[in-house]
């Protein structure tokens, strides 16, 4: 620990002259002035209230140093917590502008306040020096329903040294009634009176503290004013502002007007299919239609390949429950990449897996395979310049984002902070958004899905009210304008994700096999049984070989349901202890590519006046903070 030579000088100095005084009361001052590195011999705050419930702050601290010091610290709060004599709390967040310093300075913000730091970094000061500090401060609305209130921290309780000679002058801007006003000080809490002396003259009131303030102790006002006293409250906002509004909407209006000039598709014709279109397996058909490969769109090469003899499906019983398992009948030996891919990542070096064997395994084959069908036919499907849009609208979210967050937190918040308040909200709204997006457009999912997705939903709900509750809330509610812009941008990021979701116009080719797949899957959903037989008379496999189509189609319940009357063979690749039926196997189908796909997609989740203190207690109001030297 480093030793204070001249510290410890003065103080042995004081004590050698303590017996050769003769007031032993300014003794005890110079030993109490000497243990600190400063003092301040006076303090005098010249507050100004304005009727739009502002105030105009001019403090004049004459500073003695003990020590060489290069200057002051002054914390002004940004975040007030206003606890009041009858209980009542509120809390405001505070903005400071106008800011004109005596001396040359540096303003920071750290921890919820403004950090003035008064001085010169070449130079030191010993002995005695006077700053002056003006600024207007702002805490926005007034939190009480039935009344206003004037609640202010005249001395702070943050300075760490004591403070002497204090005198104020608060000027109102209207009549007040003065038995409503009322001084306290002391440490946090204090009701204390008796040392502090004041005269009111019309609007203004005058007095001092004839007592010493020690570290941490403070000096308050408060005064009950009647509601309606302060009159345009929280007009803190520039013009400028507004551009957290107005900036979303502009980028709203103009997504609407790519996809409207360039996005909108041609007029899909669909035509009359009894098959899929020639040559196209089942994942790129479900590509075809929705303009993106998901996850039951490659489990559905399950059964298209079980139809074209590679693989076997096996039912059993096993501890009362039924499990399925997954039987290599021969190499896979055609030409279709992604089929060899999803084949080979089924079984690498085995002849036969079960589900729990692809859990958290199987999901790197399928990001490759949706990777390959979205490389393979983006370009095919899609017109490359309203694809390059999509990047532009993506950036319209990603600037949305930072507009209508940094400025609140940079203003209101902490700094430090953004990080979470950008990133965690977005991240989870995204996703709620696409889980949400995937639950209404998709019947792909099983009720234990569903309830899996609301418990998931409510704990990230729960999880984005910590960053919302601790960095964000406090922030925007500073300003309307913030608040709304708030609302508003991620409203604004909704509409954007629609955007991007419908932005892509189709080429010649993707709107005219979009045309056969609507007209196909027309034709599974309202075949006459007539037509069906006729179907299954041609081809005995016509039922099992359509089966992987009507399920990325969404249709497979009602494929399935329309076979109900007619007779089917059982097919080759179906291996089950229970009798064959077309009900028996719509259970067998369901419940496999049901577990399939949850196998194959998962991966590793890595106030009473009477008092004399007018309702308040010493540093329950807003502003004061403290400070201290360097």
């Amino acid at each position: 620990m480093k030793i204070d030579f001249k510290k410890i000088f003065l103080f042995t100095i004081t004590l050698f002259l303590l017996p050769f005084s003769k007031d032993v009361f300014a003794n005890q001052l110079l030993l109490e002035r000497t243990s600190y590195n400063y003092v301040i011999d006076s303090y005098d705050i010249n507050l100004i209230v304005n009727e739009n419930n502002t105030f105009d702050v001019e403090e004049k601290i004459t500073v003695f140093f003990n020590l060489p010091r290069h200057g002051i610290k002054r914390e002004i709060p940004l975040k007030n917590n206003v606890t009041r004599l009858d209980g009542t709390k509120s809390s405001n967040r505070a903005r400071i502008t106008n800011l004109e310093v005596s001396d040359n300075y540096k303003v920071s913000k750290s921890n919820g306040n403004t950090i003035i730091k008064i001085g010169d970094e070449d130079n030191t000061i010993r002995g005695t020096k006077t700053y002056v500090i003006k600024y207007k401060y702002n805490i926005g609305k007034d939190p009480l329903k039935d009344k206003d209130e004037l609640y202010f921290n005249l001395i702070g309780s943050s300075w760490d040294t004591i403070i002497n000679n204090i005198t104020f002058t608060i000027t109102m801007p209207k009549e007040f009634d003065q038995s409503k006003l009322g001084f306290s000080y002391g440490g946090f809490g204090s009701t204390a009176t008796e040392a502090i002396s004041y005269q009111v003259s019309g609007n203004k009131v005058t007095g001092n503290l004839n007592k010493t303030l020690y570290p941490n102790q403070s000096l308050s006002v408060r005064c009950e004013l009647v509601e309606g006293y302060f009159k345009g409250k929280a007009v803190r906002s520039e013009p400028v502002k507004y551009l957290v509004i107005i900036v979303p909407i502009l980028f709203t209006i103009i997504s609407y007007a790519f996809w409207y000039k360039y996005g909108r598709d041609d007029e899909v014709i669909e035509t009359v299919e009894f098959y899929p279109p020639n040559g196209l397996n089942s994942l790129e058909i479900g590509y075809l239609y929705k303009g993106k490969a998901e996850n039951y769109d490659i489990t559905s090469l399950l059964v298209y390949l079980a139809n074209k003899g590679y693989i076997k499906i096996m039912e059993f019983k096993e501890n009362n429950s039924t499990n399925f398992k997954i039987i290599k009948l021969k190499e896979y030996d055609e030409n279709d990449e992604n089929e060899r891919i999803f084949f080979n990542g089924l079984f690498k070096d085995k002849t036969e897996v079960t589900f729990a064997d692809l859990y958290n395994k199987f999901y790197k084959t399928a990001k490759e395979i949706t990777h390959r069908v979205e490389k393979e036919n983006k370009n095919k499907v899609f017109e490359s310049a309203t694809t390059k849009m999509s990047f532009l609208v993506n950036a319209f979210k990603i600037i949305t984002l930072l507009l209508i967050t940094i400025p609140p937190i940079y203003e209101y918040g902490e700094i430090a902070t953004t990080i979470f308040a950008l990133v965690i909200p977005y991240i989870i709204f995204n996703y709620l958004y696409t889980m949400i997006s995937n639950l209404v457009t998709n019947k792909k999912h099983s009720n234990d899905s569903v309830i899996a997705f609301i418990i998931m939903a409510v704990f990230m709900i729960i999880f984005v009210s910590i960053p919302l509750k601790t960095f964000i809330i406090p922030a925007i509610i500073c300003e309307e304008a913030y608040l709304v812009g708030y609302i508003i941008g991620y409203i604004v990021i909704a509409l954007l994700n629609i955007c991007i979701k419908i932005l892509p116009k189709r080429t010649k080719y993707g709107n005219e096999m979009l045309g056969k797949i609507r007209g196909f899957k027309n034709f599974l959903e309202t075949a006459e049984k007539d037509r069906l037989e006729a179907m299954v008379m041609e081809n005995p496999k016509y039922f099992y070989d359509i089966l992987p189509y009507a399920y990325v189609l969404d249709v497979s319940d009602k494929w399935i349901e329309r076979f109900e009357t007619i007779t089917l063979q059982e097919p080759d690749w179906y291996d089950s202890p229970n009798t064959f039926s077309i009900n028996t196997f719509d259970s067998f189908i369901t419940s496999t590519l049901s577990e399939a796909n949850s196998a194959m997609s998962s991966s590793p989740s890595s106030s009473d006046s009477s008092s004399g203190s007018g309702g308040g207690v010493s540093g329950g109001g807003s502003g004061g903070g403290g400070g201290s030297s360097w």
